[in-house]
């Protein structure tokens, strides 16, 4: 199967977001034994956490554009971000073929007069655009590009423009809320992360374009949240917790200690005077993906 038509499967037909790659941040702690110790941060693509399929999977890949630290001031760092290239096999056989598979694993050693407050971990993919279409000599087609951008177009089926956002949080010292920072869909934590224990409620903001998202009769908007210890996505078990959002806001109580991932697909149609009215005549829809990582103690 094509590579473009299977991600199309995979974001278009997905009944919902723990059934399709999620993208995300790992930010693994490991600051008790030795203290100021360090952080290990790296990127995520697949199912199942913390680590699952390659970003530059020959299959169905991703380009990511960013993966920084923002400091407690605003500061921002480019993170190390390997070449993406797609990926060819090192040693092919009759068995299995054998991949060097790079997620950007890192660390960030920590100093004793390291800044005190929340640093962010972000990271954003590139815009891919994907038209599916019959063309003018009755063909199916299906291009990686804008429909604008597209010649002998008779009829379009799909055309949709994908990003994804991801993010994770460091405490230093003491937690302070942190404010969005202005991805076209964010999730940002209401609660204090770096202290949220099993059993735990914890509440989440949730923003389109920077105003709060909201689910109504004709529009679903929700959050899901899910662990290795706990429903585990496809990967595991095959379920997650699921909170409908209101005014932006969503919440739901851990289950279990481990590394969360919270996450949410939200798919906009475009038109002439709605809030992605730029895009018409491009793509008929934006697709946007943004996810979040905590650890439960």
């Amino acid at each position: 199967m094509n590579t473009l038509i299977r991600f199309l499967i995979v974001f278009l037909l997905s009944a919902s977001t723990a059934q399709a790659h999620s993208f995300w941040v790992n930010c693994l702690e490991s600051t008790k034994a030795h203290p100021p110790g360090h952080v290990t941060v790296s990127l995520g693509w697949g199912h199942t956490l913390p680590v699952d399929d390659m970003l530059n999977s020959p299959s169905v890949g991703i380009k990511v554009a960013e993966f920084s630290l923002i400091d407690p001031i605003g500061n921002k760092k480019a993170l190390y971000l390997p070449k993406l290239e797609k990926a060819e096999p090192l040693e092919s056989n009759a068995d299995y073929d054998l991949y060097l598979s790079n997620v950007a694993n890192q660390q960030i050693a920590l100093k004793k007069e390291t800044r005190q407050g929340v640093y962010l971990i972000e990271a954003i993919t590139k815009k891919n655009s994907y038209t599916y279409y019959l063309d003018t000599k009755g063909r199916k087609r299906l291009a990686h590009k804008p429909m604008d951008e597209i010649d002998n177009i008779q009829e379009v089926y799909v055309s949709l423009q994908y990003e994804a956002f991801a993010k994770s949080y460091l405490t230093a010292g003491e937690w302070t809320t942190p404010e969005p920072v202005g991805h076209d869909l964010e999730i940002t934590p209401l609660t204090d992360l770096s202290q949220v224990k099993s059993g735990d409620m914890v509440e989440f903001d949730v923003r389109f374009h920077g105003k709060p998202l909201s689910a109504d009769p004709n529009k679903e908007a929700y959050i899901t949240g899910y662990s290795p210890t706990f429903g585990g996505g496809e990967g595991g078990e095959g379920f997650a917790l699921y909170s409908k959002l209101k005014e932006g806001r969503g919440r739901f109580r851990v289950q279990s200690a481990g590394q969360w991932l919270v996450t949410i697909k939200y798919t906009e149609l475009v038109t002439k005077d709605g809030p992605l009215k730029e895009m018409y005549g491009k793509v008929k829809s934006v697709v946007n993906v943004a996810t979040l990582t905590f650890t439960v103690k």
